[in-house]
């Protein structure tokens, strides 16, 4: 259910942010992509509040379709990261890359549910454009701890896991 603190992401309108304007106007990420990472980036840089973008990242947790017991196999696994997380990529007969995703850390499932509904649907080479730094622009920011940090690696994780994956099957 959405309310005034969960909208749909796609419903917020996008902050005048110069690093999020910035992530818009570059010319190598394709529209979509880079709209869906603009309203990402805008809907958790307008949450002040670290508990809020970790409430945020709940309810989209809370989001992710159900993950087949039989996809949690060693070859789905993303390494690197200190959860337990695991991402299926596929590619459909339009040449669109699908992807599902789950973990078995809730904050984990919502980075995963922010990558999937970025880049399910995108092209491949969409997929391959999409930088490191631009996930800096999403802005979780939950602090500066240890537990950050290796949050911040399993958005990296996930984002590599997901652009080998779209290489492996251009």
């Amino acid at each position: 259910m959405y309310s005034p603190i969960f909208p749909k992401p796609n419903t917020f309108t996008p902050s005048k942010s110069n690093a999020v304007n910035a992530l818009c106007t570059k010319p190598k990420l394709r529209s979509n992509v880079a709209d869906k990472l603009n309203n990402i980036a805008s809907e958790f840089t307008s949450l002040s509040q670290p508990i809020d973008r970790v409430k945020r990242l709940l309810h989209y947790a809370s989001l992710l379709p159900p993950f087949l017991d039989a996809d949690r196999v060693p070859a789905n696994r993303v390494v690197g990261c200190a959860t337990q997380v695991w991402v299926v990529a596929e590619i459909d007969e339009r040449r669109r890359m699908r992807f599902r995703a789950d973990s078995d850390s809730e904050i984990s499932k919502g980075f995963c549910w922010c990558l999937v509904w970025i880049l399910d649907g995108a092209k491949p080479e969409e997929v391959l454009m999409v930088e490191r730094e631009d996930l800096a622009d999403v802005n979780v920011g939950l602090g500066m701890s240890l537990k950050a940090h290796s949050r911040t690696n399993t958005w990296h994780n996930v984002l590599f896991t997901m652009q080998t994956a779209a290489k492996d099957l251009l």
